[in-house]
C-alpha cells in the first residue's frame, strides 16, 4: 500500500492523523504529494480539511478529513472522496444528501510526530516550492514542532483540590457572538472556582489577544501565556477539568486531550455528533445550568467525590483508546492496513 498526503493545508490540523498513518501503514509508505490532487480545486485545498489518497495495486481510495470549527460540509471535497470524515459532524444539522459518506470522529489536536530535522526535509519535499504562502506554511510547520507528542499524553495521579484551566478567549462579532457563549461559559466556570477559594486551590484563566473595549468584561479571568509543555503539566495535575463548545460550537482540541489524559470532564452540553455519545454520569459530567452558582455547586460535588471522580477518569480512558485514538480514528473512516 501506498498513502499519499495533499500538502497544501495545515500540518498542524493533519498531524495528529499523519501520525496514525506512520503507525498503520509504516512511514516509508507514507508521502506528500502535490500534484496528486491536482483535480481538486486550488481553492478548496487550503480549509483545514486533510485529503489522503491509499493506494493498493490499481485500487484507490480517496478520504477527508475535516478538521473545521463548523458542522458545514464541503461538497466540493465530498464529491472527491469516498470517505468523508468530520471532527465535527452534526447529522440533525447536515442536508441528507452528505450523510451517505459522513463519518463522525473524535475531537483531536496537534502533536509533534516527528522530529526538526525530519519535519524541515518533510516540509521542503511536501510543498514548499508549490505552496501559495511560503511564510504561512512554515510557520505551521513550526508550531507543529513546538507541541507535546502523543505519547506525553497518559494519564497521572492529579493533585487533591487543585483546578488548572486555561483556554483563549475568542474575538466576538455579530456572526459568532463568543462574549454570549464560549467566553461566557469559560469566565464563569474560572470565577466559580476562584470564589471557592480557599477550599480549591486555581490557577490559570483566558488568555487575550484582543485589543476591543468588549474584552475588558473579561479581565478579571485573564492570565499570562503557558507554552504547551507547561499546560499539559498543569492539566495533568488538576482534579477535573471544564469543557465547553468552543469557536463555531465545535468540540475544540482540549476535548480530544481531555480524553487523552483520562480526565474527570465537567462539561456544558456538546453540540456536535461523536462516534458514540459521551454519557452523563459514565464518561463525563455534564451541567446544562451555566450559571456562577451552579458551577460552583458541581465543582465541589466532583471535588468532594473522589470515587466518582476515578469512574469518569477510567471510563473516558476507555472511550478515547475505543474511538479517539489516531489509529481508533482511521478504523472508523475504514482504513486498516490490510
Amino acid at each position: 500500500m501506498k498513502v499519499f498526503i495533499d500538502p497544501e493545508d495545515d500540518i498542524q490540523y493533519m498531524s495528529f492523523y499523519i501520525k496514525g498513518l506512520f503507525d498503520l501503514f509504516g512511514k516509508e509508505n507514507v508521502s506528500f504529494r502535490f500534484h496528486a490532487f491536482d483535480e481538486i480545486p486550488i481553492e478548496e485545498r487550503y480549509t483545514r480539511t486533510m485529503r489522503v489518497i491509499i493506494k493498493k495495486g490499481v485500487i484507490e481510495k480517496r478520504y477527508v478529513i475535516d478538521t473545521n470549527d463548523n458542522y458545514r460540509v464541503n461538497d466540493v471535497l465530498y464529491n472527491w472522496s469516498d470517505v468523508y470524515g468530520s471532527v465535527n459532524a452534526n447529522y440533525a444539522k447536515t442536508q441528507e444528501c452528505f450523510h451517505g459518506k459522513l463519518v463522525s470522529l473524535c475531537p483531536s489536536f496537534a502533536i509533534k510526530y516527528t522530529g526538526l530535522g525530519d519535519a524541515c526535509v518533510q516540509a521542503i519535499r511536501g510543498g514548499l516550492k508549490t505552496h501559495r504562502n511560503k511564510k504561512k506554511y512554515l510557520g505551521c510547520w513550526k508550531r507543529m514542532i513546538q507541541r507535546p507528542q502523543l505519547e506525553d499524553y497518559y494519564y497521572t495521579e492529579p493533585q487533591e483540590n487543585y483546578v488548572f484551566h486555561l483556554s483563549t478567549l475568542w474575538q466576538s462579532d455579530e456572526w459568532n457572538r463568543n462574549d454570549l457563549g464560549v467566553n461566557l461559559r469559560r469566565s464563569y466556570f474560572i470565577r466559580a472556582c476562584k470564589e471557592l477559594r480557599p477550599q480549591l486551590l486555581f490557577e490559570g484563566g483566558l488568555v487575550s489577544y484582543r485589543t476591543d473595549s468588549e474584552a475588558q468584561q473579561f479581565a478579571d479571568c485573564l492570565c499570562q501565556r503557558y507554552c504547551s509543555e507547561d499546560c499539559l503539566k498543569q492539566t495533568k495535575a488538576s482534579a477535573i477539568v471544564f469543557n465547553t463548545p468552543a469557536y463555531w460550537d465545535c468540540h475544540g482540541w482540549k476535548l480530544g486531550e481531555y480524553m487523552a489524559l483520562g480526565k474527570a470532564v465537567l462539561s456544558t452540553p456538546l453540540s456536535n455528533d461523536l462516534p458514540s455519545p459521551l454519557v452523563h454520569g459514565t464518561h463525563i459530567h455534564l451541567v446544562e445550568d451555566c450559571s456562577i452558582n451552579a458551577f460552583e455547586e458541581n465543582v465541589l460535588f466532583l471535588m468532594r467525590n473522589k470515587d466518582y471522580r476515578n469512574r469518569l477518569e477510567h471510563n473516558i480512558l476507555k472511550y478515547w483508546m475505543k474511538y479517539g485514538t489516531p489509529e481508533a480514528s482511521l478504523k472508523l473512516l475504514g482504513i486498516t492496513k490490510h
